[in-house]
């Protein structure tokens, strides 16, 4: 009877082992369908807040979905998604990556606040897009590359290259403009975008200088 007993105790055990450590494959496996892309470069530091917790950014470090990357004063970060889209964010600035599906060509971001300069993969396949939002505006890049900057009370946007449509993020304020490159619109909370006009050459680089990451040496 005892050895029967024992022989039983023994099997549960097992059992309840090999239960654990199928989850933990399983969850892992979860985990890495979600990495959404990697950091690739940053200065000086930065923090990835991750299911409650608050992580120190590292180079190559994997970035999956709904992470919120935030950078300090003087902090910008480069992150390369999983499709070949680049994202330079700035310092100051919070960002979520919200979906990211490279076999559909379907990324949503969500820039809270701060600097973003972007650059997508071009959108070939149909239902694809490439969209971020802000509390106040979204851009969808039909073309390749944006600058966005998102304050309190108003964002900018700036087609770098190709085409961008742009809406204020309330859908009760109607209006949508279509920037091509080089133009650039300003958005205000409950007002539509204003019409595409030409971007300065001072406008351009500003953008370009808050979030560029100088390349190691």
């Amino acid at each position: 009877m005892r050895a029967r007993r024992f022989i039983l105790g023994v099997s549960a055990l097992l059992l309840a082992v090999g239960m654990a450590a199928t989850w933990r494959e399983g969850a892992a496996g979860g985990r890495a369908a979600s990495v959404a892309g990697h950091i690739t470069g940053l200065v000086p530091e930065a923090r990835v807040v991750r299911a409650e917790k608050t992580l120190v950014a590292a180079k190559d470090m994997g970035i999956v979905l709904h992470d919120e990357v935030r950078t300090e004063s003087g902090g910008r970060v480069r992150i390369e998604l999983a499709d070949g889209s680049v994202l330079n964010v700035g310092s100051n600035a919070q960002l979520r990556i919200l979906q990211h599906d490279p076999a559909r060509q379907r990324t949503v971001l969500e820039l809270i606040y701060g600097r973003l300069l972007a650059t997508a993969t071009k959108i070939s396949k149909r239902g694809g897009k490439f969209d971020v939002r802000s509390p106040i505006a979204v851009a969808g890049v039909v073309g390749t590359k944006l600058g966005l900057r998102v304050e309190q009370e108003f964002a900018d946007v700036v087609c770098k290259e190709g085409t961008v449509r742009v809406r204020n993020t309330d859908p009760s304020v109607a209006g949508e403009v279509v920037l091509q490159s080089g133009e650039f619109t300003h958005v205000e909370v409950g007002k539509p975008p204003t019409p595409p006009a030409q971007a300065s050459p001072e406008r351009i680089k500003a953008g370009e200088d808050a979030t560029n990451i100088p390349e190691a040496k």
